[in-house]
């Protein structure tokens, strides 16, 4: 790793994380109150899943983009740039919401909201592929674990807060926070000091992308069994994602429970067993095998959607349903294993190819999940649908275990 001599690497680092975290945590905040005012204003399920289309869809499209970019071009200019292209974006909106006496368009709303998920998924990359070089490499598995469980602060806060702040106040100052999001995280990253030799100057050919991705794929099939974990990782993605989505369904239609207070408790037990998970990764580090919590971590989530399908439908039956807290503290022992692997076996010059080759592979499963999810809905219920996805998750992991390439990583 390479060493900061002014400043030790937690310092140095834990600036980028809290600032980046706060900053996430504003911006999410934010996008849920516009999500209110969008449904207030155009009523309809089909403009709320365009926009939720427009907020998946640059994962898989820009991802690769900013990856190959990490590795050629400053991860500093790159972050601060992407924070700056938001933040113009949000200026402008809050302009027009003041023009318009805060009457924005349905368009308009989309547009930006394009825009903005455009620069995070340019952000992502760039952060995951700078914290090997800003991390010790005993570290990054805590480190992860830690991210997990920002990502855990960032589906409990940000609803709450952004129904409160839909109630509390106007359009244009809700942008307003949005734009205090983005001057946080820009802050945060001019206070970061990277490594100077951080930019890949071996390579100086043209920007080709393709290229750049045959690399990446090059280095990760390199690594015996590493190709094996990716697809593994989409694989679960794939199947769990259409369960969570599922969650308030299986409250109201199987268990007979509340949208309004029941649903948020079943979120909230899952969003703390993630953060409470993520802050105990650390302690994982001296395991015989690095992906034995994933392991752990897909058998803990299998068995607890296939107990919730066979659970009675009833009060009672919710009560235990609750208790989805062990799902919530299954997802970062799936997701920090991985990362770490991916963060230790690549080199620094070609970990932001291979993270976007990553990020494309489980921006791509989570949606061909769902598609295929509301197919079998058609004829199969909730509840037996959290049936089997708990039973293909338990047969993936056996899958797993008898992998010897899997194993020998």
């Amino acid at each position: 790793m390479h060493k900061n001599i002014y400043y030790s690497w937690a310092s140095n680092f834990y600036r980028l994380f809290i600032g980046q975290g706060l900053a996430t945590i504003i911006s999410e905040t934010v996008n849920y109150s516009l999500l209110f005012y969008l449904t207030s204003i155009s009523k309809s399920a089909t403009i709320l899943s365009i926009s939720e289309i427009i907020s998946l869809l640059p994962i898989a499209l820009f991802a690769p983009f900013a990856g190959v970019m990490a590795d050629r071009v400053s991860k500093k200019k790159i972050l601060i740039f992407s924070d700056t292209i938001s933040l113009i974006v949000t200026l402008l909106l809050f302009l027009q919401a003041i023009n318009s006496h805060n009457n924005l368009t349905i368009d308009l709303i989309l547009i930006s909201n394009l825009l903005r998920s455009t620069t995070i998924s340019i952000q992502n990359p760039t952060i995951q592929s700078a914290v090997p070089e800003l991390v010790p490499d005993d570290k990054l598995l805590k480190i992860n674990g830690q991210y997990s469980s920002l990502q855990a602060l960032n589906q409990f806060f940000p609803p709450i807060l952004g129904g409160i702040l839909y109630g509390l106040l106007s359009v244009d100052y809700i942008l307003l926070l949005s734009g205090l999001a983005n001057v946080i995280g820009i802050c945060a990253v001019i206070i970061t000091c990277f490594p100077r030799n951080e930019v890949n100057n071996a390579n100086q050919r043209g920007f080709h992308l393709l290229f750049e991705l045959k690399q990446g794929l090059h280095s990760i099939i390199q690594v015996t069994g590493l190709n094996r974990v990716i697809i593994y990782k989409a694989f679960s993605v794939a199947i769990i994602v259409p369960s969570t989505a599922l969650y308030p369904l299986m409250t109201s239609e199987h268990f007979h429970g509340s949208l309004k207070f029941d649903a948020p408790l079943v979120e909230v037990s899952i969003a703390l067993g993630m953060a409470l998970s993520g802050l105990c990764m650390g302690n994982l580090n001296n395991l015989s095998h690095r992906l034995t919590p994933a392991g752990i971590g897909v058998l803990g989530i299998g068995l607890s959607l296939f107990i919730s399908g066979i659970l009675p439908g009833n009060h009672y039956g919710f009560i235990i349903f609750i208790i989805n807290f062990i799902a919530g503290l299954c997802i970062p022992l799936i997701d920090a294993p991985v990362q770490t692997l991916l963060q230790d076996k690549i080199e620094h010059k070609n970990l932001g190819k291979v993270i976007s080759f990553y990020l494309m592979m489980i921006g791509l499963a989570g949606p061909a999940g769902l598609s295929l999810s509301s197919v079998i809905s058609k004829f199969m219920s909730t509840a037996e649908i959290f049936i089997g996805s708990g039973i293909l998750l338990i047969l993936m992991l056996l899958v797993a275990l008898f992998d010897r390439k899997l194993r020998s990583i």
